[in-house]
């Protein structure tokens, strides 16, 4: 017995097991994410930072689409839209102590790869004007582009 319980040991078991029950604000956001959003979502917590990948909708964009500078628009108007959805689904409180929110969108000929902070994606809850959007997006949201 004691030979089985070294090797889960060596293994690594128990220190999974330990890490999966501390609790921190990442794994409630994804809990309500989870709840919420599209299936098609993939999420996971890397310590307090969430990471978020998915594949852009066919029904919002099609992926035959290889105009480059429509392509680049209606990925940009998606993930704003991303970032607003999780904003919103998510408690506040939770979402401003997450550090880093890691969110990427993939296309078959683009993708975009974004990173803002945690407080910076709650805050986008309260605002209403889409000039005030686009500049609060421009200011905390950092976008790497990929094409293919």
């Amino acid at each position: 017995m004691a030979i089985f319980l070294f090797q889960l040991r060596d293994k690594g078991f128990f220190s999974k097991r330990a890490e999966s029950m501390i609790p921190t604000s990442c794994k409630s956001v994804m809990v309500r994410l989870n709840k919420y959003m599209n299936d098609a979502w993939e999420m996971k917590c890397n310590g307090n930072n969430l990471l978020i990948e998915t594949k852009v909708d066919p029904k919002v964009i099609d992926p035959k689409l290889k105009d480059p500078k429509i392509l680049r628009e209606k990925m940009y108007k998606a993930l704003a839209n991303s970032y607003a959805s999780i904003s919103r689904y998510s408690l506040e409180e939770s979402l401003s102590r997450t550090n880093i929110i890691s969110f990427r969108l993939i296309h078959p000929h683009l993708t975009l790869n974004s990173m803002s902070e945690g407080q910076h994606v709650a805050n986008i809850k309260n605002m209403k004007e889409v000039s005030n959007l686009s500049r609060h997006f421009q200011q905390t949201i950092r976008v790497q582009e990929v094409t293919k």
